[in-house]
Protein backbone atom coordinates (compact mmCIF):
# COMPACT_ATOMS: atom_id res chain seq x y z
CA UNK A 1 0.00 0.00 0.00
CA UNK A 2 1.29 3.46 -0.93
CA UNK A 3 2.07 5.95 1.81
CA UNK A 4 0.39 9.35 1.74
CA UNK A 5 3.70 10.87 0.60
CA UNK A 6 3.90 8.43 -2.32
CA UNK A 7 0.25 9.13 -3.26
CA UNK A 8 0.88 12.86 -3.16
CA UNK A 9 4.05 12.61 -5.21
CA UNK A 10 2.35 10.45 -7.86
CA UNK A 11 -0.77 12.63 -8.01
CA UNK A 12 1.18 15.88 -8.28
CA UNK A 13 3.29 14.35 -11.04
CA UNK A 14 0.13 13.26 -12.89
CA UNK A 15 -1.01 16.88 -12.83
CA UNK A 16 2.23 17.94 -14.47
CA UNK A 17 3.20 20.12 -11.51
CA UNK A 18 6.81 20.71 -10.53
CA UNK A 19 6.32 21.27 -6.78
CA UNK A 20 8.56 23.26 -4.43
CA UNK A 21 10.95 21.07 -2.42
CA UNK A 22 8.91 21.63 0.74
CA UNK A 23 5.53 20.72 -0.77
CA UNK A 24 5.22 17.02 0.07
CA UNK A 25 6.41 17.60 3.65
CA UNK A 26 3.88 20.40 4.05
CA UNK A 27 1.07 18.28 2.65
CA UNK A 28 2.04 15.45 5.02
CA UNK A 29 1.90 17.84 8.01
CA UNK A 30 -1.42 19.26 6.77
CA UNK A 31 -2.85 15.74 6.53
CA UNK A 32 -1.75 14.77 10.04
CA UNK A 33 -3.11 17.98 11.60
CA UNK A 34 -6.39 17.77 9.68
CA UNK A 35 -6.99 14.21 10.90
CA UNK A 36 -6.12 15.19 14.49
CA UNK A 37 -8.34 18.29 14.55
CA UNK A 38 -11.11 16.46 12.70
CA UNK A 39 -11.67 14.12 15.63
CA UNK A 40 -12.68 17.08 17.78
CA UNK A 41 -14.07 19.60 15.31
CA UNK A 42 -15.53 17.58 12.42
CA UNK A 43 -13.80 19.63 9.73
CA UNK A 44 -14.30 17.11 6.92
CA UNK A 45 -16.42 14.02 6.28
CA UNK A 46 -13.39 12.29 4.76
CA UNK A 47 -11.31 10.38 7.29
CA UNK A 48 -8.88 8.11 5.39
CA UNK A 49 -5.50 9.47 4.31
CA UNK A 50 -6.03 8.32 0.72
CA UNK A 51 -9.41 10.04 0.42
CA UNK A 52 -8.08 13.29 1.86
CA UNK A 53 -5.03 13.26 -0.42
CA UNK A 54 -7.07 12.57 -3.57
CA UNK A 55 -10.43 14.23 -2.93
CA UNK A 56 -9.19 17.29 -1.03
CA UNK A 57 -5.52 17.98 -1.82
CA UNK A 58 -5.30 16.86 -5.46
CA UNK A 59 -8.85 18.00 -6.23
CA UNK A 60 -7.89 21.48 -4.99
CA UNK A 61 -4.78 21.52 -7.19
CA UNK A 62 -6.97 21.10 -10.29
CA UNK A 63 -7.76 24.82 -9.88
CA UNK A 64 -4.21 25.58 -11.02
CA UNK A 65 -5.33 24.69 -14.55
CA UNK A 66 -7.17 28.04 -14.57
CA UNK A 67 -4.59 30.14 -12.69
CA UNK A 68 -1.64 31.21 -14.85
CA UNK A 69 1.81 32.08 -13.53
CA UNK A 70 1.95 35.45 -11.84
CA UNK A 71 1.87 37.15 -8.46
CA UNK A 72 -1.89 37.01 -8.07
CA UNK A 73 -3.89 38.10 -5.05
CA UNK A 74 -6.46 35.32 -4.50
CA UNK A 75 -9.54 35.06 -2.26
CA UNK A 76 -10.71 31.56 -1.23
CA UNK A 77 -14.41 31.95 -0.44
CA UNK A 78 -15.88 29.58 2.17
CA UNK A 79 -12.49 27.95 2.69
CA UNK A 80 -13.67 25.48 5.34
CA UNK A 81 -10.68 23.33 6.29
CA UNK A 82 -8.59 25.17 3.69
CA UNK A 83 -9.80 23.94 0.30
CA UNK A 84 -8.75 24.88 -2.29
CA UNK A 85 -6.68 27.73 -0.83
CA UNK A 86 -4.16 25.91 1.36
CA UNK A 87 -3.12 23.31 -1.24
CA UNK A 88 -2.79 26.13 -3.79
CA UNK A 89 -0.60 28.07 -1.34
CA UNK A 90 1.63 25.05 -0.73
CA UNK A 91 2.34 24.74 -4.46
CA UNK A 92 2.18 28.41 -5.49
CA UNK A 93 4.42 30.28 -3.07
CA UNK A 94 4.40 33.25 -5.49
CA UNK A 95 0.76 34.22 -4.85
CA UNK A 96 -1.04 35.84 -1.91
CA UNK A 97 -4.12 33.96 -0.70
CA UNK A 98 -6.77 35.09 1.77
CA UNK A 99 -8.84 32.25 3.26
CA UNK A 100 -12.34 33.58 3.97
CA UNK A 101 -14.38 31.45 6.37
CA UNK A 102 -17.12 32.49 8.84
CA UNK A 103 -16.78 29.51 11.23
CA UNK A 104 -14.64 30.26 14.28
CA UNK A 105 -13.47 26.66 14.77
CA UNK A 106 -12.46 26.42 11.11
CA UNK A 107 -10.60 29.73 11.12
CA UNK A 108 -8.79 28.59 14.29
CA UNK A 109 -7.63 25.54 12.33
CA UNK A 110 -6.63 27.67 9.33
CA UNK A 111 -4.55 30.01 11.49
CA UNK A 112 -2.93 26.99 13.14
CA UNK A 113 -2.01 25.60 9.70
CA UNK A 114 -0.60 28.94 8.57
CA UNK A 115 1.79 28.82 11.54
CA UNK A 116 2.46 25.09 11.32
CA UNK A 117 3.33 25.20 7.62
CA UNK A 118 5.12 28.59 7.74
CA UNK A 119 2.96 30.00 4.96
CA UNK A 120 3.59 33.74 5.27
CA UNK A 121 1.80 34.42 1.97
CA UNK A 122 -1.64 33.44 3.30
CA UNK A 123 -4.00 35.30 5.61
CA UNK A 124 -7.23 34.23 7.30
CA UNK A 125 -10.42 36.30 7.47
CA UNK A 126 -13.15 35.15 9.87
CA UNK A 127 -16.04 36.55 7.86
CA UNK A 128 -18.63 35.92 5.21
CA UNK A 129 -17.45 37.14 1.85
CA UNK A 130 -20.53 39.41 1.68
CA UNK A 131 -19.18 41.28 4.72
CA UNK A 132 -15.68 41.88 3.34
CA UNK A 133 -15.19 45.58 2.75
CA UNK A 134 -12.30 47.50 1.20
CA UNK A 135 -10.59 44.33 -0.06
CA UNK A 136 -10.16 43.64 -3.77
CA UNK A 137 -8.60 40.53 -5.31
CA UNK A 138 -7.46 39.43 -8.75
CA UNK A 139 -9.11 36.01 -8.44
CA UNK A 140 -11.83 34.45 -6.28
CA UNK A 141 -11.92 30.66 -5.94
CA UNK A 142 -14.31 28.37 -4.08
CA UNK A 143 -15.12 24.73 -3.45
CA UNK A 144 -18.28 25.67 -1.55
CA UNK A 145 -21.55 24.57 -3.09
CA UNK A 146 -22.43 27.82 -4.84
CA UNK A 147 -23.96 27.90 -8.28
CA UNK A 148 -21.91 29.90 -10.77
CA UNK A 149 -24.43 32.74 -10.63
CA UNK A 150 -24.58 32.80 -6.83
CA UNK A 151 -20.77 32.79 -6.55
CA UNK A 152 -20.43 35.76 -8.89
CA UNK A 153 -23.18 37.58 -6.99
CA UNK A 154 -21.71 36.88 -3.53
CA UNK A 155 -18.06 37.56 -4.40
CA UNK A 156 -18.38 40.04 -7.25
CA UNK A 157 -17.61 43.04 -5.04
CA UNK A 158 -14.21 41.62 -4.01
CA UNK A 159 -12.96 40.86 -7.54
CA UNK A 160 -11.35 43.76 -9.38
CA UNK A 161 -12.41 44.74 -12.87
CA UNK A 162 -10.57 42.39 -15.22
CA UNK A 163 -10.29 39.72 -12.53
CA UNK A 164 -11.97 36.33 -12.62
CA UNK A 165 -13.59 33.55 -10.62
CA UNK A 166 -12.69 29.83 -10.53
CA UNK A 167 -14.85 26.97 -9.32
CA UNK A 168 -15.36 23.27 -9.99
CA UNK A 169 -18.60 21.93 -11.44
CA UNK A 170 -20.19 18.57 -12.07
CA UNK A 171 -23.26 17.41 -14.00
CA UNK A 172 -25.33 20.60 -13.47
CA UNK A 173 -22.81 22.76 -15.30
CA UNK A 174 -24.82 23.31 -18.48
CA UNK A 175 -28.00 24.02 -16.54
CA UNK A 176 -26.17 26.68 -14.52
CA UNK A 177 -24.55 28.21 -17.61
CA UNK A 178 -27.92 28.61 -19.31
CA UNK A 179 -29.20 30.60 -16.32
CA UNK A 180 -26.35 33.15 -16.46
CA UNK A 181 -26.79 36.65 -17.85
CA UNK A 182 -24.98 37.53 -21.07
CA UNK A 183 -22.43 39.61 -19.11
CA UNK A 184 -21.05 36.45 -17.44
CA UNK A 185 -18.72 34.31 -19.58
CA UNK A 186 -17.46 30.81 -18.72
CA UNK A 187 -14.37 29.01 -19.96
CA UNK A 188 -14.67 25.27 -19.24
CA UNK A 189 -11.50 23.28 -18.58
CA UNK A 190 -12.25 19.52 -18.45
CA UNK A 191 -9.75 17.70 -16.23
CA UNK A 192 -9.36 14.29 -14.62
CA UNK A 193 -8.76 13.90 -10.92
CA UNK A 194 -5.46 12.02 -10.52
CA UNK A 195 -5.54 8.54 -8.99
CA UNK A 196 -9.35 8.47 -9.22
CA UNK A 197 -10.11 8.87 -12.94
CA UNK A 198 -13.08 11.14 -12.16
CA UNK A 199 -13.81 13.99 -14.53
CA UNK A 200 -14.09 17.51 -13.19
CA UNK A 201 -14.97 20.74 -14.95
CA UNK A 202 -12.89 23.68 -13.78
CA UNK A 203 -14.80 26.81 -14.69
CA UNK A 204 -13.07 30.17 -15.20
CA UNK A 205 -15.67 32.92 -15.03
CA UNK A 206 -15.30 36.51 -16.22
CA UNK A 207 -17.86 39.27 -16.10
CA UNK A 208 -18.18 42.56 -17.92
CA UNK A 209 -19.25 44.27 -14.72
CA UNK A 210 -16.51 45.65 -12.44
CA UNK A 211 -16.72 45.51 -8.63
Amino acid sequence: METDRELLTRGIKELGIDPPDTAVDRFHSYLQELKKWNRAYNLTALTSSGDIVIKHFLDSLLYLKAIPEGQWNICDVGSGAGFPGLPLAIIRTDVSITLVEPSRKKTAFLRHMKRQLSLAHISVAEARVEDLKDKVFDIAVTRALFSIGDFVKKAGHVVRGGGFFVLSKGPKLEEEREALPASVKCEIIPVFLPLAGLQRNIVKVTTNAGP
